[in-house]
């Protein structure tokens, strides 16, 4: 896959998005399909970024950090799935930090602050 050098980093790797959970409401965000470019080597875990989590049984998902009642939770943009707690089986690979619908043209992820309640 062709990354710009403007996007390449050490220690990254793409993943392709499985699933609407990180969709906006306005059919925006990092939908079904699109590419994902994320740095294994930036894991700090800073709330409102999108990061790469490892599951239990290997699955790996894009998920935005934020606090849900009090603890680090992986949050999808699309308000349709609910939080889910961080706990030491979930393992944090690296921030997202550009996305591409195509696999040619990339821009730089948002980070979204919290405007809910948590």
């Amino acid at each position: 896959m062709p990354i710009p050098p403007s996007f390449r980093r050490f220690g990254m790797f793409v993943l392709q998005v499985d699933g609407d959970s990180m969709t906006l409401a306005d059919g925006s965000g990092i939908t079904h399909g699109c590419f994902v470019l994320v740095d294994g080597k930036d894991l700090i875990t800073d709330q409102g970024h999108t990061f790469a989590f490892r599951l239990p049984d290997g699955t790996m998902v894009v998920k935005r950090l934020r606090l849900f009642q009090g603890r680090p939770a992986m949050y999808s943009d699309n308000a349709a799935y609910p939080p889910v707690q961080l706990d030491p089986s979930i393992r944090n690979c690296g921030r997202v930090y550009a996305v591409s619908r195509d696999g040619q043209h990339w821009e730089m992820t948002r980070y979204r602050g919290w405007g809910g309640n948590a």
